[in-house]
C-alpha cells in the first residue's frame, strides 16, 4: 500500500507539477483510483474494449493538459468520468448516423425456416427501438448491468455515482418501462 492511496486528489494533482520528485507516484495513484470507474462509464455505452481504452486515455491526456485549470481539484474523478461520458456519447451518436449493417448481404441457412432471420431482425429492431425510447439514466443502467464482461453491483453503482441499494429497484422500473415500449405480443 502506497502512502498516496489515501492522499486526496487535490494533493495528488499538486504533486503533478513539473519538477516534483513524487510526480510519477502521484500520477500512478490517480490512475489506479479513477481508471476502473472511467472504464465502466465507457463500457456502459456498449463500446468495445479498445475504444473504451482510447476514451479513457484521452481523458487522462486532457487532465494533463488542464491540471492547473480545474476549478475544483477535489472532483477530478467526476470530471474524468464526465469527459469519458461526453466523448462516448459523441462517438455513439456519430456511429448511429452511418448504418454499417443492412442485413442484405446475409445468406439464409438452408436448414432453418426462411422467415427465421427476418423475425430475428424484426425482434432485434423492436427491442432497439424500445430501448432508445428509455431515458438516458435507464439506458446507461441497463448497459452497465449487461456489460460483457459483467460488472459487479458495486462497480455499476460507482460508475453511476448512485447507492448500490438503489440499483435493483431502478432496474425493475427500467425493465417495466422497456416492456411498456415493446409491441403487443412481444415475447
Amino acid at each position: 500500500m502506497s502512502r498516496f492511496d489515501t492522499t486526496p486528489d487535490a494533493e495528488l494533482l499538486a504533486l503533478l507539477a513539473p519538477g516534483s520528485s513524487e510526480r510519477s507516484a502521484a500520477w500512478a495513484a490517480l490512475v489506479a483510483r479513477h481508471s476502473p470507474r472511467m472504464y465502466a462509464v465507457a463500457r456502459s455505452f456498449s463500446l468495445d474494449p479498445a475504444t473504451a481504452e482510447d476514451l479513457v486515455q484521452t481523458a487522462w491526456l486532457r487532465l494533463l493538459e488542464r491540471t492547473g485549470q480545474l476549478r475544483d481539484a477535489t472532483s477530478v474523478g467526476p470530471w474524468l468520468c464526465m469527459v469519458v461520458r461526453n466523448d462516448a456519447r459523441k462517438l455513439v451518436t456519430r456511429r448511429r448516423a452511418v448504418p454499417t449493417d443492412t442485413g442484405f448481404d446475409q445468406r439464409p441457412d438452408p436448414g432453418e425456416p426462411a422467415d427465421t432471420g427476418i423475425i430475428g431482425r424484426e425482434r432485434a429492431a423492436a427491442l432497439r427501438s424500445a430501448f432508445a425510447r428509455l431515458g438516458e439514466e435507464c439506458r446507461q443502467l441497463l448497459r452497465l448491468l449487461t456489460a460483457d464482461p459483467p460488472l459487479s453491483y458495486d462497480q455499476v453503482a460507482a460508475a453511476l455515482g448512485r447507492p448500490r441499494g438503489s440499483l435493483g429497484p431502478t432496474r425493475r422500473r427500467c425493465l417495466e418501462q422497456l416492456r411498456a415500449h415493446l409491441p403487443a405480443g412481444f415475447s
